[in-house]
C-alpha cells in the first residue's frame, strides 16, 4: 500500500477515535465503540479476533460545587469518586502526623501540603503502591470524613480509585488558599456516579495456530476529559494500519495485534486479564512491541529495547539507523511494555521523545488533540514496525 493511502486511512482513524469519539474511559460507551471499531477493522483484514472481557466500573463524571461563606470555589470531582451532598465544618490537614491526630467524623477534610504532593496510588494497583500511600488511605478510611477536598499544585486528581469510598474533589492552590487561611463550614455537592460495567481487550491474530508469537500492543482507553490523540489514538491507528500491511505468508509465527484496555484505569483490569491468561508461558513470545504516544510534532520518535538477544538488537539497529527521524532512548517504565519486561520477554517500545516534556501539561488533558500529531511520523513508525515483523522471520530464525 502506498503511503498516500496510509495517510488517508490514518487521518480517518484519528478523526473517528479522537475527534468523533474522544474521551473513552474503560467501561464507557465510547470505550465500547472503539472496541467494536477495532474488532471489525481487524476482521476485515482477515485476522481472527478475540474480545477478552473483564469487569470494571463506568465512571459517570459530572460536576461538583464547593461553597464557603456564600461564595462558590471552583473544584473538580476526583476520578471515580462517589457523589455527595454534605455540609460541615472543615479540618485542614497538611501532614500524616496531623492526620493521625485528627477527628474527622461528620467533617470535611481539607488536605494540602505533603498529603497532596503526589497522586495517591489506588488501593488495588498491583505494581507500585508505596507504604506511605497505603497509610494515608488507611487513616482516611479510619477517620471517615464526610468528604475530602484536596488543594493541589498541579491540575490533577489526587485520588483516582474506584475502591475508595470517600467522596472527594480537587481545587487549585490559588482557589483553595482561602480555605487554608480561614476556618468554618463548607457545603460540597458532587454530582458523579460509578456503575458496574465491562470492557475488553481486542486481540487480533494471524497464524493463530502457531505456538510462538510476536505481539504488538497499544492501549485503547483514555483518562477522563481528554480526547487522547497522542495517548493513545496514534497507537491504535498503528495497529490497525499494520493489519492492512502484514499477511500470514509474511511470517512463520503468530502475529498478535493487542489493544489493551485499562492502561489509564485505576486498577489496569485489561492488562491483568491478559497477564493471567497469556503471559504464563513467556517463552512463547518472541518479541513484544509497544506503541504509546507516537507522532508528536515536537521532537523525534523515540525507541528503546530491552531483554533482546544480539540478533534482534542488530535487526532493530539496522532498521532504526536506516530510518531518519528516530532516536534510541533509555527505557522508561510507564506503559504496557512493562508487562512483558517483567517477564523478561524481548521488548521494544515506541513513543515520542518530546512527550516527556508535556506529561504534566498536555497528556491526560483536553489539550491532547490531533493538532499535536505529525502524520508522517506515525506512518514512519508503521513502516518501521512492518519491516521489523517481516524481517524478523528472515533474520532471526526460530
Amino acid at each position: 500500500m502506498h503511503n498516500d493511502k496510509l495517510f488517508m486511512k490514518l487521518d480517518e482513524i484519528l478523526n473517528y477515535i479522537s475527534v468523533e469519539i474522544g474521551e473513552r474511559l474503560t467501561g464507557s460507551e465510547n470505550n465500547k465503540k472503539v472496541e467494536a471499531y477495532a474488532e471489525n477493522y481487524f476482521k476485515n483484514q482477515g485476522f481472527e479476533v478475540e474480545l477478552q472481557r473483564f469487569s470494571c466500573l463506568d465512571f459517570k463524571r459530572a460536576d461538583a460545587e464547593l461553597t464557603f461563606q456564600g461564595e462558590t470555589i471552583p473544584v473538580k470531582p476526583s476520578y471515580y469518586t462517589t457523589g455527595c451532598d454534605v455540609t460541615g465544618d472543615y479540618v485542614k490537614i497538611e501532614t500524616v502526623a496531623e492526620l493521625k491526630r485528627s477527628h474527622l467524623t461528620d467533617k470535611i477534610a481539607v488536605l494540602h501540603g505533603e498529603l497532596t504532593a503526589e497522586q495517591i496510588m489506588p488501593k488495588s494497583f498491583p505494581f507500585y503502591n508505596p507504604e506511605r500511600h497505603q497509610e494515608i488511605v488507611r487513616l482516611l478510611e479510619e477517620k471517615n470524613p464526610a468528604a475530602i477536598v484536596t488543594v493541589v499544585e498541579k491540575d490533577e486528581s489526587i485520588f483516582e480509585d474506584g475502591d475508595f469510598a470517600i467522596p472527594s474533589v480537587y481545587v487549585s492552590m490559588d482557589e483553595g488558599e482561602v480555605l487554608l487561611e480561614n476556618n468554618g463550614e463548607l457545603k460540597l455537592v458532587i454530582d458523579a456516579a460509578r456503575e458496574d460495567s465491562h470492557g475488553a481487550n481486542v486481540i487480533a491474530r494471524l497464524n493463530p495456530e502457531k505456538s510462538r508469537k510476536l505481539v504488538i500492543t497499544a492501549h485503547l482507553d483514555t483518562k477522563s476529559g481528554t480526547p487522547g490523540a497522542l495517548d493513545n489514538a496514534t497507537g491504535i491507528a498503528i495497529l490497525l494500519l499494520l493489519s492492512q500491511l502484514i499477511k500470514s505468508e509474511d511470517m512463520d509465527f503468530c502475529l498478535e495485534l493487542l489493544l489493551l484496555n485499562g492502561e489509564d484505569y485505576y486498577s489496569i483490569p485489561g492488562q491483568l486479564a491478559y497477564m493471567e491468561t497469556y503471559l504464563q508461558k513467556p517463552e512463547n513470545i518472541l518479541l513484544a512491541i509497544n506503541c504509546d504516544g507516537v507522532g508528536l510534532k515536537k521532537g523525534p520518535t523515540a525507541v528503546f529495547s530491552t531483554e533482546c538477544d544480539s540478533k534482534t538488537e542488530d535487526l532493530l539497529n539496522q532498521i532504526i539507523l536506516d530510518s531518519t527521524g528516530m532516536v534510541f532512548i533509555d527505557p522508561w517504565v510507564q506503559g504496557d511494555h512493562t508487562l512483558f519486561v517483567m517477564k523478561h520477554i524481548p521488548t521494544v517500545a515506541f513513543t515520542s521523545e518530546g512527550i516527556f516534556d508535556i506529561l504534566d501539561t498536555v497528556i491526560h488533558t483536553e489539550k491532547d488533540t490531533i493538532e499535536l500529531i505529525d502524520h508522517e511520523k506515525v506512518i514512519k513508525a508503521v513502516r518501521v514496525i512492518e519491516e521489523m515483523v517481516k524481517k524478523f522471520k528472515l533474520e532471526v530464525p526460530l
